[in-house]
């Protein structure tokens, strides 16, 4: 069994992807979230869509008011 991951968006460094279990002939048998961060979080993965899109939307503001992702932004570092 493979799997097939794709980036759903990304911004100010937290990135959301979905995570899809692939069995044969590239049938999705299981999909699930993955949300990660430039910060000291870790990766956080989800079971359900809109709760990995909340996830992210609070994660992003956090990210946007931490001074290093700021500073990473300023310098062109991030989107």
């Amino acid at each position: 069994m493979g799997t097939r991951k794709t980036l759903i968006k990304s911004q100010a460094g937290v990135k959301l992807q979905r995570i899809e279990h692939l069995a044969g002939q590239q049938k999705v048998v299981q999909s699930s979230w993955r949300l990660s961060t430039l910060r000291a979080n870790q990766p956080r993965a989800f079971a359900d869509e809109a709760e990995a899109e909340d996830a992210f939307d609070m994660e992003v503001i956090a990210a946007l008011s931490d001074p290093l992702i700021i500073d990473m932004q300023r310098r062109g570092l991030l989107d």
